[in-house]
Order: C-alpha cells, then sequence, then structure tokens
C-alpha cells in the first residue's frame, strides 16, 4: 500500500524534542512530499531544527504560523502542558484540522482535550518509543519502525483512521486501547520501571554519603544498563509521575511487597524459597526475548 501518512499535506509539530524531533525526520525519511512545521518555546530548539532540516519551517510565535495550511497538529510537549496548549491553538485551527499527541498519559487528559478542542477533532496516540536523551538534536531515524502505538479512541471514524494511516506508514504496530486501561498498562510497563530506576539511583547516592566510598566509580555493565532510563528527562517524568499519580502509586506499593517479599526470604536465608521465585521471575524474563525473537 501506497504512503500517504494518512493524506495530512501539512503537519505542525508542536515541541521539537526527541519525540517531535524523531516524528519530523522519520517523515522526511520516510518520503513524505508535505511540508513540516515546527514551533517551540526555546529559539535555539527552532533554530537547530531548520539548521537540521527536520521542518521546512519552525516557529516560536504561534500567531506567525500557516494555521490555515495545517492538517494535522502534533503535540508533543511534556503532557503537563497539553490542555494550556489545546487552550492556546484552539482558535487558530481550521474544523476539519485534526490534533494528535504522543503522551504517555491517557486517561482523563483524553477527554478534557477532546472537549477542550471541540469541534475540533482530537485522537489520543501513545509511541512506545524513545530514548533517555533530550532534544531535537537526538532525534533517530525510523525510532517508531516496528513500535507499538497505542491509539486511545471512543469510536473509529475517518480521522482515526488517518491517523492510523499516519503511523503505520512510519513503520508502527497500531493498536486500540481504552485510556483509563492504557494508564494502568503503562504505570506497570514503563512509569514504574523510571520511578525504580531512578529509586536505585538515589539509593546508591545515600549508600555512597553513608559510607564515603563513591559507589558509581563502580557499577558494572548491569547497573548501566538497568538504570540507563534514570537519565531521562526530570521534567517530562515530573510530569508524567504527577498525571498518572494514582496508578503509578499502585504499582509502586506492589513493587514494594515483591521487594518485602525477596528481602524476607533473604534474611530467613530460605533457599528453597529464594530459587522458586527466581526461577519464576528468570523464566517470564526469559520468555521475552523469545517473544521479541517470533516478532
Amino acid at each position: 500500500m501506497e504512503k500517504d501518512f494518512g493524506g495530512f499535506r501539512n503537519i505542525l509539530i508542536i515541541g521539537l524534542g526527541l519525540i517531535g524531533g524523531s516524528i519530523a525526520v522519520s517523515l522526511k525519511n520516510s518520503g513524505y512530499k508535505g511540508k513540516i512545521y515546527g514551533f517551540d518555546l526555546s529559539e535555539d530548539r527552532v533554530k537547530k531544527a531548520i539548521e537540521m532540516k527536520a521542518v521546512d519551517e519552525a516557529f516560536t510565535d504561534l500567531k506567525k504560523i500557516p494555521w490555515k495550511e495545517i492538517d494535522l497538529v502534533i503535540i508533543a510537549t511534556p503532557v503537563k502542558t497539553f490542555e494550556n496548549v489545546a487552550k492556546q491553538i484552539k482558535p487558530y485551527l481550521r474544523k476539519d484540522t485534526v490534533v494528535t499527541d504522543v503522551g504517555s498519559v491517557k486517561g482523563e487528559l483524553v477527554k478534557k482535550l477532546q472537549d477542550i478542542l471541540k469541534p475540533v477533532k482530537f485522537v489520543g496516540a501513545h509511541p512506545i518509543a524513545g530514548t533517555e536523551k533530550e532534544g531535537i538534536e537526538n532525534s533517530v531515524v525510523g525510532l517508531f519502525r516496528n513500535k507499538k502505538l497505542i491509539l486511545t479512541i471512543d469510536e473509529e471514524d475517518n480521522s482515526t483512521k488517518k491517523i492510523e494511516k499516519f503511523w503505520t506508514d512510519l513503520g508502527a504496530k497500531v493498536e486500540v486501547m481504552d485510556p483509563y486501561t492504557h494508564d494502568f498498562v503503562f504505570a506497570s510497563v514503563s512509569h514504574l520501571p523510571h520511578a525504580v530506576a531512578f529509586a536505585l539511583v538515589d539509593a546508591l547516592i545515600e549508600l555512597s554519603k553513608e559510607t564515603g566510598i563513591d559507589l558509581f566509580l563502580y557499577p558494572g555493565a548491569g547497573f548501566k544498563d538497568f538504570t540507563r532510563i534514570a537519565a531521562s528527562s526530570p521534567t517530562v517524568w515530573k510530569d508524567i509521575f504527577i498525571e498518572n499519580k494514582e496508578n503509578l502509586l499502585h504499582t509502586i506499593d506492589k513493587f514494594i511487597q515483591s521487594m518485602e517479599k525477596l528481602k524476607r526470604y533473604i534474611e530467613e536465608e530460605n533457599q528453597d524459597k529464594l530459587i522458586e521465585i527466581l526461577s519464576e521471575i528468570r523464566e517470564k524474563r526469559l520468555s521475552l526475548e523469545k517473544e521479541e525473537k517470533d516478532v
């Protein structure tokens, strides 16, 4: 099937960070023939986007954007800013323009954005892709290829079909999910792991202070791999943690219970229980690698 990226002729990306930038460079690399506009409050990011030729034009002033030409707006700013962004852009939007996002929190936020933007259509989207780095200068061509893309929609219509085609043409594997289910799922498999990685590094900071030994001089590959995501943007993750607070707190409680169970078995020197739980965990983790190979 020919790539037409949902038939969107001119696209505006609001937020020229890693994800917004990666969408732009991936579109350019995939043969997108329309114009790509960028917006960011940072003049440095706007200049970098133009310098990289990731976008055709970029702005720091919403009023200067050629709104009549825009068919699709992608909000790629931190999730805490989404409502304010939607309110600011609404007066400029054509009624047939589609607005979407790339945020990792949905739930009530989807309904709020739909209400703010009516009659303009908002379609919630979450690409399961990224790195720990920030900024358009760290954009990755093909970042979304063979990665899951979650659409949080109430009902399928022409706009949702166009967004699905847009992401499919970027190589993503689209799946539809209820916005509230989405937030529980990703609190468990994304937000909790980030919280654990941040907490583990914090624990080593405290242990280094306690002992006077700089423990960060001795980490092996396992520690570096496990805590790579702790280098992620504090601003982005502060917003995600707060916006998905209830689900995240629930998953943190479950993690603490698991740590307490492991701690108890170690205290008791219960070798049978340790073998049992570690074996079960190992098998579950190995099954992930098998699933990846089968894809």
